[in-house]
């Protein structure tokens, strides 16, 4: 099997794996508990993820902001990166061919979490 499938083939059990866990949650309402918060009591950058994507579904806006804001601010960024890293594996090129720029703007993007992270418990 040519290695391209195969990265095609996880992205879609990946991605098929999301839909299976969103299902899950809008039927039982049991999530993964963030081991961060339950070790320290703080929210971490990503907590409300699944609150978020949650409220995303029903289309409240107002709901999904208050989960994370951060990331539902940089969710066309997100999900820009996760399509053009994508359409870089089919294509053959790899990750190896991540403009420079790119991976800058990565960095900034991890360094904006962390810093929201830190701000959003103070």
């Amino acid at each position: 099997m040519p290695a391209r499938m195969k990265k095609t083939g996880k992205s879609l059990a990946l991605a098929s794996s999301g839909l299976l866990y969103l299902l899950w949650l809008r039927l039982t309402g049991i999530g993964i508990p963030c081991l961060f918060r339950l070790l320290t009591g703080w929210k971490c950058p990503g907590c409300g993820v699944t609150h978020m994507v949650l409220a995303l579904s029903r289309l409240d806006f107002p709901a999904a902001w208050e989960a994370n804001p951060f990331l539902l601010l940089t969710l066309p960024f997100l999900i820009a990166e996760i399509f053009r890293s994508f359409s870089r594996e089919i294509s053959g090129s790899g990750a190896g061919a991540m403009p420079q720029w790119e991976q800058w703007l990565l960095w900034g993007y991890i360094a904006a979490l962390i810093i929201f992270g830190v701000a959003r418990n103070v």
